[in-house]
């Protein structure tokens, strides 16, 4: 009955999906390509192997997709992969990042009852992968009722999460006792697992696999490196409601640098003409990257994806956005890489171990307005011995984080070969 009601909930809005999807197409058209895989129509590819496993790995964004790239390409070596997201930076991503792979790519079907039975029908898996923090009812219901295994990878449960679940509880509960394994991040998020139903026996502490990323160096771009040449600063994945933020804080760093260049990497890069709008009105020279790179501006705004790595090794400092407003933050791993010095808002629930590990370790400062974001950029800039100790220290986190990704695995393959049956 709750499931059934659920379900019926989700009919009355599939309009109203439909017109989101509609609505997010005009600012990027590959939201209305392959709209019928919401309702888990879709074409795969003909690979013949017999006797293959299938998965279907579920990575809903652009940092999901990133960040579980080291699973699945070794998931490819034995298996059929079956890779969904939910957006079209996601789905940009994964076909940049498999196009030498025979994986099936697309949207994943609406949670309503029959697009998920439709879509499981088609791929038939024998294993689901859930990577990080998506937990569909109709899926894991639909899975559990055939018998298929569901995992959930890189288990993360916020606190802000936990307490939306828990309101909803004599309905969620019953779901999350279907998971048949957790692979949380850290003690505290197995925890919550645990007292939203999930069973003792099906928790296990990994770690992230985010630290076992490796970020490849951006290829050279003429224009770009032109503009980066200029000692400047970055804040990337910024959100509505940071940006004001970053450009008052910029204007002060100009007070005490009058040379640094600003570098704006928004999470969405369809935002770019409204941040350009933004430094207009403050008189501050700005470009978009897309339509010219100015090298006499004091700030390029970024619309396009894949940049991220050069910048980190040219600049010095980054914000990094989500986390000014409550969004829940953005990856640090990829800058502490690169040896980039951070800065965080205190909005970090998304990445609450990872951040907090930084945090205790003074290998990343927090701030929460635009005058300590203008202090900090302008500490790390006049004080190269203090930067250095931020990364240097940043650096020892990756070292000892590493190898989630093996010891996740490891666990899938179990249940794949029939371990945990």
């Amino acid at each position: 009955m709750k499931l059934f009601l659920y379900n019926l909930i989700l009919f009355a809005l599939i309009p109203f999906f439909a017109l989101r999807i509609l609505y997010k197409s005009f600012y990027d058209k590959d939201y209305r390509l392959n709209f019928l895989q919401r309702f888990g129509i879709l074409s795969l590819k003909n690979i013949n192997v017999p006797d293959t496993k299938i998965i279907w790995f579920h990575a809903v964004s652009l940092g999901e997709v990133i960040a579980s790239q080291k699973m699945i390409k070794s998931l490819t070596k034995n298996y059929i992969i079956n890779l969904t997201v939910s957006t079209a930076t996601g789905l940009r991503q994964a076909k940049k990042l498999y196009r030498n792979y025979d994986i099936n790519i697309s949207y994943a079907p609406w949670d309503f009852y029959y697009c998920v039975n439709a879509f499981m029908k088609n791929i038939r898996p024998d294993l689901i992968i859930v990577f990080e923090t998506e937990i569909w009812p109709s899926m894991i219901y639909i899975a559990s009722k055939n018998n298929i295994p569901v995992i959930l990878s890189n288990g993360r449960m916020s606190v802000k999460s936990f307490s939306s679940y828990k309101k909803f509880n004599f309905f969620f509960k019953e779901i999350f006792t279907r998971l048949n394994k957790v692979l949380a991040q850290s003690e505290p998020h197995a925890e919550r697992f645990k007292d939203l139903g999930v069973k003792s026996g099906a928790i296990q502490v990994t770690g992230t696999v985010k630290f076992d990323l490796i970020p490849t160096s951006a290829k050279s771009n003429t224009n770009l490196d032109s503009f980066i040449k200029t000692k400047n600063i970055i804040a990337v994945s910024t959100h509505h409601g940071e940006d004001e933020i970053i450009l008052r804080a910029f204007i002060e760093v100009l007070t005490h640098f009058p040379n640094i260049k600003l570098i704006i990497v928004p999470r969405h890069p369809e935002r770019a003409a409204a941040i350009y709008k933004l430094a207009d009105k403050k008189n501050i020279s700005a470009c978009i990257e897309s339509e010219g790179i100015d090298t006499k501006s004091s700030i390029l705004i970024i619309n396009s994806i894949g940049k991220t790595s050069a910048l980190y090794e040219s600049a010095e400092a980054v914000f990094v956005g989500g986390s000014l407003v409550e969004r829940g933050g953005h990856n640090i791993i990829e800058p502490a890489f690169f040896a980039c010095p951070i800065i965080i808002g205190p909005h970090m629930f998304n990445f609450e171990s990872i951040a907090e590990e930084f945090i205790n370790n003074a290998s990343c400062r927090v701030v929460h307005d635009s005058k300590s974001l203008a202090n900090e950029f302008i500490n790390l800039l006049a004080n190269k011995d203090e930067a250095l100790m931020m990364t240097e220290a940043a650096s020892k986190i990756l070292d000892r984080n590493s190898g989630a990704s093996d010891r996740q695995l490891s666990v899938i393959m179990d249940f794949l070969e029939g371990a945990n049956e």
